[in-house]
């Protein structure tokens, strides 16, 4: 049984159970992969701005916290038949007016005080 505390969600596929977790470590686990930042990612899906390659890459991160034998095929699968899961997963991981989030928001760099940009005519 997943656990929504801890940013678990519950999925079936084919009759059987899973579990997706969205954690620093499925975070790393999907950075290691693409070579692409998580965060950015995770972020691009608000905006539409998200890969199928990406979208199953993150089901696969999430799911191999539970389920180590995880395939990149699998979680297609078990993604296909669970469109929202990653969405889902993202949303357990950081819950709203909450500190028990696991997956920390993004900051925009500010820009630094006293430099003017250069522009180009």
């Amino acid at each position: 049984m997943a656990n929504t505390f801890k940013g678990e969600i519950a999925l079936t596929h084919g009759g059987k159970s899973y579990k997706m977790t969205l954690d620093f470590n499925a975070m790393c686990d999907f950075e290691t992969e693409t070579g692409k930042n998580a965060l950015i990612v995770l972020e691009g899906m608000e905006t539409g701005d998200i890969t199928a390659t990406h979208m199953r890459a993150l089901m696969w991160a999430g799911l191999r916290q539970h389920h180590p034998d995880m395939t990149l095929p699998l979680a297609g699968k078990i993604l296909a038949g669970n469109v929202d899961a990653v969405a889902r997963a993202s949303a357990a991981a950081s819950p709203e007016g909450g500190d028990a989030g696991n997956v920390p928001t993004p900051r925009t760099p500010k820009p630094k005080k006293g430099r003017a940009l250069k522009t180009r005519p």
